[in-house]
């Protein structure tokens, strides 16, 4: 499925896409940690690392989205604490630890090996004492064509071990939309 040019053709069109509104568990994310680095994956036209930026974040923003990423630089404006990375999440390398890495809608996109793959990295990417907030689909979009869908408890077990602690794992249903999101710390 060719992701990137339905993001960039959708922000083209329709530039504050998924609002400016972060999402809840964004919200949620920041009583556990209140300031430091931030790494997002999936970053879109950025409502997310806005509000980490509004907190005193410093955020690296990564997105395939050419246009998404064009979109959040224009409402940060030159704000020295936002960098910006235009890869594929998958393709995305950094030697640096960060306090919080996100994965906000970004799961549901990816195959299962490389859902794992990529945890893996973000597990990595994280400092002890550091947090990853992730929310995914548990339903199927209209067009049915997700790579994968999660499973009830899937997300959380990815985090049952001895290195994590979880502080919040919920699933939310709204009408025909189901949400698992996790907040889990670094040990």
């Amino acid at each position: 499925m060719d992701f990137k040019n339905r993001f960039n053709e959708r922000y083209k069109t329709t530039p504050k896409l998924f609002g400016k509104e972060p999402m809840p568990i964004v919200k949620r994310g920041l009583t556990y940690i209140d300031t430091g680095k931030a790494l997002e994956l999936g970053v879109g036209n950025g409502r997310n690392t806005l509000h980490l930026l509004a907190n005193s974040f410093k955020v690296t923003g990564v997105d395939i989205s050419e246009e998404g990423i064009k979109i959040l630089k224009e409402r940060a404006g030159r704000d020295p604490n936002l960098k910006l990375v235009v890869s594929n999440v998958l393709e995305f390398e950094t030697t640096e630890k960060f306090d919080l890495v996100l994965a906000i809608g970004l799961l549901h996109f990816l195959e299962k090996d490389k859902i794992n793959s990529l945890l893996k990295k973000m597990k990595k990417w994280t400092a002890p004492g550091g947090y990853n907030v992730i929310a995914t689909r548990m339903v199927q979009n209209l067009r049915q064509d997700l790579p994968h869908i999660f499973s009830s408890n899937e997300l959380k077990k990815y985090y049952e071990n001895n290195n994590w602690q979880i502080e919040e794992y919920k699933e939310v249903e709204r009408g025909e939309r189901k949400i698992a999101s996790l907040i889990a710390r670094k040990l």
